[in-house]
């Protein structure tokens, strides 16, 4: 039997129910599928023509030939293999809000400029100023320091959100900087090392 882990604002669980409860009560309260909303309300705005959520090959608007393949380390010798066939069968009938988004980084990069304009991009508002600062604000304490807010990690005054296929973002408000790692790979993890290694070094070089 589940036990509640905690009274409400007082623990920490990242989860994929949580986004996907969230997005459920989004279609409700819109009346529209979460991938409809999404496009109407972010993605056309913002002019992210290159980003939708994961869909069937024969929905991507003949864009399939620029989606790429996820790689994993599963050969009897390390090799890297794709993980599936980029545009095939979804392992789910719908738009999930805990993942399945495909973007490319200058979309992305886009949507993060949104947040340091604190909710505006190219005279657009998608976001009050107000709700930005609720959603990068920290609201509880997680393992390893740092706090999470609503969508985003926070750390020492910088805000941002990894995928599971090896994508990272973070922005710092204060120097108005953007970083992006998109990868296609699990967790990015050596590529992700391999680039926090360079960022170092470039700043102990300075």
């Amino acid at each position: 039997m589940w036990v509640q882990p905690g009274p409400p604002g007082e623990t920490y669980s990242y989860n994929n129910p949580g986004y996907n409860t969230l997005a459920a009560l989004m279609e409700i309260g819109s009346g529209q599928l979460l991938e409809d909303y999404l496009k109407d309300i972010v993605y056309r705005p913002l002019g992210m023509s290159d980003s939708y959520n994961h869909k069937a090959g024969h929905k991507l608007d003949g864009k399939l030939n620029r989606m790429g393949a996820v790689y994993y380390e599963r050969g009897s010798n390390g090799e890297w293999e794709p993980g599936g066939t980029p545009g095939g069968p979804t392992a789910y009938p719908f738009a999930r809000g805990s993942g399945g988004m495909i973007s490319t980084a200058w979309d992305y990069a886009v949507f993060c400029q949104m947040f340091l304009n604190r909710g505006i991009y190219d005279g657009v508002r998608i976001l009050e100023p107000e709700t930005v600062e609720l959603m990068t604000s920290p609201k509880i304490e997680v393992p390893g320091g740092g706090g999470y807010g609503y969508g985003w990690r926070i750390t020492d005054g910088t805000y941002g959100h990894g995928g599971s296929d090896g994508t990272n973002a973070w922005l710092d408000p204060e120097r108005e900087i953007i970083g992006l790692v998109f990868t296609q790979t699990p967790r990015g993890r050596v590529s992700l090392d391999r680039f926090r290694q360079l960022v170092n070094l470039s700043i102990e070089e300075r």
